[in-house]
């Protein structure tokens, strides 16, 4: 029998009501029990902003055009974030910005860079700000024509050529001719790792976006073996990255099983058959939860939204076997049922839902990403942003604020001392 008996100096801890939004400790992080903690031992809890745009065929993150890529990173610590979470696809790592998505005049220092460069200097000036970044992989191919993407790979899986995609001709399921096998997709995390080796602004790498069975179904399981074996690509390409990066965090999305009732994505198995790597203290879990404007899946509020997240992921925390990261939630926050959803999931991931998760006193909150960065009228969700990109005006949507400022992060002072034994 596994056990976990965790010890906090308690005599060391402020009180949760006191404690105030604050950059990340200096360092890389790493877990004990469902605790994020700092090089210290101390939880912390990342309050990230998603901020899409790489992950399309621009190949960069939305709004360089229209503002300096110093100011819009400068904004998202001003108003509270202590992480972005920057979406990509492959075509990052070996195509150029598409034109028109940098204005030179506002970023020269960005022009005539590869994307991957862009990238560069996209760390860089987090690291100078004391932001950090955990790359996201979205897809392959970027959202070719005929359509977008969007977040979630249609063919449901994290490669589109080789064995086991469901159909190379059409690749990640939009009509582009798959150009990425399992290896390469592979190749190009361990290429990404090696790159920002040494350099704690890059904090973790969340291995894959959303992974589903797809339109047509594609066998993907949870440790059941086989090409589309989610958890085995998670031990395979988190072992190859902490070879050559053993400090982030590998966050491991659980697949989104509509069928079954669990779009969040489901982590139900990792009880009995949770990814194991070599460096153990590194390893968190991820769902992605929205209300019905973006999932179009319910419930998403209440005593049923409750208990379907506590068994979908919640367990983790509340039993204390590991950490959970809501990667992406978000919402326009414009109609009563989204007002619904937000009071349910601000409440389970601090801790106060009734028959949700439960926290001990040395238990921060759970750790979660706000969707997106930006002033993103027209689509859903609209952004956090209000009067364009300008950061001079210094305005986020009032009605996303309220939720998203109940997320952000609160450090304990005082390491949690955990010991585990096998019986």
């Amino acid at each position: 029998m596994r056990f976990v008996l965790a010890v906090l100096w308690l005599l060391t801890l402020p009180a949760l009501a006191s404690a105030q939004p604050r950059l990340l400790p200096d360092g890389y992080l790493s877990t004990i029990g469902s605790q994020i903690v700092g090089a210290d031992g101390a939880p912390v809890r990342i309050a990230a902003i998603g901020w899409s745009g790489a992950d399309s065929v621009a190949n960069v993150p939305d709004g360089l055009n229209r503002v300096s890529l110093r100011q819009t990173m400068q904004q998202m610590v001003s108003v509270g974030f202590n992480t972005v979470r920057i979406p990509f696809s492959d075509r990052l790592l070996t195509e150029r910005p598409a034109p028109g998505t940098i204005d030179p005049a506002r970023n020269p220092d960005l022009a005539g860079l590869s994307a991957l460069q862009v990238l560069d200097r996209i760390v860089e000036t987090a690291g100078s700000i004391g932001l950090r970044v955990i790359l996201d992989h979205h897809n392959n191919e970027g959202g070719a024509a005929p359509q977008r993407l969007g977040g979630q790979q249609l063919n449901g899986l994290w490669f589109d050529r080789g064995p086991g995609s469901s159909n190379e001709d059409t690749g990640d399921g939009t009509g582009n001719k798959g150009t990425v096998t399992a290896e390469t997709f592979q190749a190009h995390w361990v290429a990404l790792a090696r790159r920002y080796a040494a350099n704690p602004t890059v904090i973790g790498f969340d291995l894959h976006n959303e992974p589903t069975a797809g339109p047509r179904g594609n066998g993907i399981n949870w440790g059941e073996g086989g090409p589309t074996d989610l958890h085995a690509m998670c031990t395979r390409v988190g072992g190859a990255i902490q070879a050559v990066n053993p400090g982030v965090l590998i966050i491991c999305e659980g697949y989104q099983d509509y069928a079954g009732g669990y779009p969040e994505g489901d982590l139900r198995e990792v009880a009995t058959k949770p990814v194991v790597l070599p460096m153990r203290n590194k390893i968190v879990y991820s769902v992605h939860e929205f209300p019905t404007e973006i999932s179009r899946f319910v419930p998403v509020a209440g005593p049923d939204a409750v208990a379907r997240m506590n068994r979908a992921w919640g367990y983790l925390v509340t039993q204390d076997i590991a950490p959970v990261f809501v990667g992406e939630m978000g919402s326009s926050m414009l109609s009563s049922e989204s007002k619904a959803w937000a009071k349910t999931m601000t409440d389970y991931l601090n801790g106060t839902a009734p028959g949700g998760i439960r926290l001990q006193p040395w238990q921060l909150p759970v750790s979660a990403c706000w969707w997106a960065w930006g002033d993103l009228t027209g689509n859903v969700p609209r952004g956090v942003l209000t009067d364009g990109w300008d950061p001079r005006s210094n305005r986020t949507r009032p009605e996303q604020k309220a939720v998203w400022q109940l997320l952000l992060f609160q450090h304990q002072a005082g390491p949690i001392v955990s010991i585990r034994a096998d019986e």
